[in-house]
Parts: structure tokens; sequence; C-alpha cells
């Protein structure tokens, strides 16, 4: 293979660190004037156990229709910055590392990017109906190799029989949790409005695949919430206001398409689990839709 592929492969097994991503690093000047203070990964990571205004996973509303991204921290806004900037700066990376051998036709080749790549499968069924949360960062951890239950996740999360909290005075529940138990990825939030733009879109596709080709992969989490007339998760019953986390472990046609795993799949304590699949795909802009008035975290 040509040196250039070689070091656009080294980049993928290696991870982003040296770029940033997941590490400290020098940032332009003018990239840093529009995130706002450039953060080094201590910082990054702190935002998600800095105290935040109190969204939870639970509500009564059957609508979502009008409602604003949740209120984030100033902490999280400037971490989510530097990392967007880094995620940026890896695939242009990815991009200039195309490779130069004759051979080299397909799209994905020419630019270094995978089309699509996919993480471990590591559903399980979370064990009760509020636990979505601590079932999806149980699954997340065991993508990035490390091993904690569910039980041990609901507690460090602070979960309740009402859920998982988006963000409350402890900060953001499932990134700070994240963090605290593992050293690949610099997790953060991002909050997005009832009806997200088209440019929230292409940041979320951006983040999902960054984050997938990071140190070897690493997952995000959604926080869905569904409600009556628009879209649910492959299988969750569209006549529910439903808020939920899962899973996002890969992607297909460089982001437009996202692949997750559920955790109501097998759980015996929801009654409609067993119309829902342990994987699924979904288009990404559909996907970003059900996170709109909450968000996601990668």
């Amino acid at each position: 293979m040509g040196s250039a592929a070689w070091a656009a492969r080294m980049i993928i097994a290696t991870g982003i660190g040296a770029l940033g991503l997941g590490t400290a690093t020098a940032v332009p000047a003018a990239s840093a004037q529009a995130a706002g203070p450039v953060l080094a990964a201590p910082g990054i990571r702190a935002a998600a156990a800095g105290p935040a205004p109190l969204v939870r996973d639970a509500g009564a509303a059957r609508s979502k229709r009008g409602l604003a991204a949740p209120a984030m921290s100033g902490r999280m806004l400037s971490a989510n910055a530097e990392r967007q900037v880094r995620a940026r700066r890896f695939l242009r990376m990815l991009r200039h590392n195309a490779s130069a051998d004759a051979k080299c036709t397909s799209r994905a080749c020419r630019t270094g990017l995978p089309m699509a790549r996919d993480l471990a499968a590591t559903q399980r069924a979370q064990i009760n109906g509020y636990y979505c949360g601590p079932a999806t960062v149980s699954e997340m951890l065991a993508q990035m190799g490390r091993r904690v239950t569910q039980v041990k996740a609901a507690r460090q999360l602070h979960t309740t029989r009402s859920g998982t909290n988006w963000s409350d005075n402890t900060g953001y529940p499932v990134p700070n949790v994240l963090n605290r138990n593992q050293k690949k990825n610099n997790y953060v939030a991002v909050a997005l409005p009832w009806s997200p733009t088209r440019a929230q879109v292409r940041t979320f596709e951006t983040d999902l695949v960054a984050d997938i080709n990071h140190h070897g992969g690493v997952p995000l989490a959604g926080n869905a919430y569904e409600v009556p007339g628009g879209p649910h998760l492959v299988g969750n019953p569209v006549n529910q206001t439903i808020f939920h986390w899962f899973d996002i472990r890969g992607y297909q046609k460089y982001g437009a398409v996202t692949d997750y795993e559920d955790s109501v799949h097998g759980a015996s304590s929801i009654g409609w689990a067993a119309g829902v699949p342990a994987y699924s795909s979904m288009a990404s802009n559909a996907i970003v839709a059900i996170l709109g008035a909450r968000g996601y975290a990668w």
C-alpha cells in the first residue's frame, strides 16, 4: 500500500489523541477564537461534572413542538466547542491522507475515511423499566473494554424510578459517569432543539464518524425524546411519549445512517420489548429529530 494510505490507516488504528480529540493539544488561534477558551483534556472532562440546569429524563408533554434545546452550562458549551474543532481537524486529516495508489478507486479508499464502521455488539437488556441509562452506559463501557454492571452504573448516575437525568446539580450524569470509568474519550453533551437544523444534523454526523474512529472507536449516547406523531426508534410504540437513553455504535454512508443498539430488547419489564430489535439502523436526520429537545453525549 502507498505511504499515504498507510498513514491514514495508522491514524484510525491509533486514534486521535495526537490531534487532541481525546487529549490536550494546541489549537490554531483562529479556531480557538471561534470556539472560545482552549480547553485541555482535563478541562473538557470536568465540564460534565460541574453543576448544570436540571433537565429530567421524564415529562408529561405529548408534544415537544416549540421546545428549545435544554439550557447548558457555560463550561459544557466551551468544552463541546473545543471538541468540535478537534473533530473537524481529525476528519480533515483523514481526508488529506488519501491513498495515491492507482488501485484505490473507492471513495473510502480515496479519502482515507471508512464509509461504514460499527463497534462491538454489546446490547444488554435493561434489568428494569427505568434502567435505560445504566444499561446504555454499561453497553458503551463494554465497547471500550471496561466492565461496569447496570447496578453500579445506576448508582453512579443517580438513576431514580423517573430515569436518568439529562442534567442536574451534579452535572451531566451520562458523560460524567462515562468519563469516570474510561480514559479513551472525554465525553461532552450536545443539546438539540425540538426541530434540529440541517447544520445540527451535519454536526451530529461529524461527531459520529469522528468518535467511531477515535482510539479504535468510542460510542455515543443518545437521549431520545419521542412523542406521538413524531419519529420513534425502531419498534417503539409510535402513540407514546418515551424518554430513552440508547447506545450509538456505528454508522453507514459516511455518517448519513446511524447504527445503534437498544436495551429495551429482551427487557421483561417493558411490555413492548418483543418488537424492539437489539440492533437497528436509521437515517441520521431521523435520529437527530428523535434527540430533539434533549441531545447526545459524544
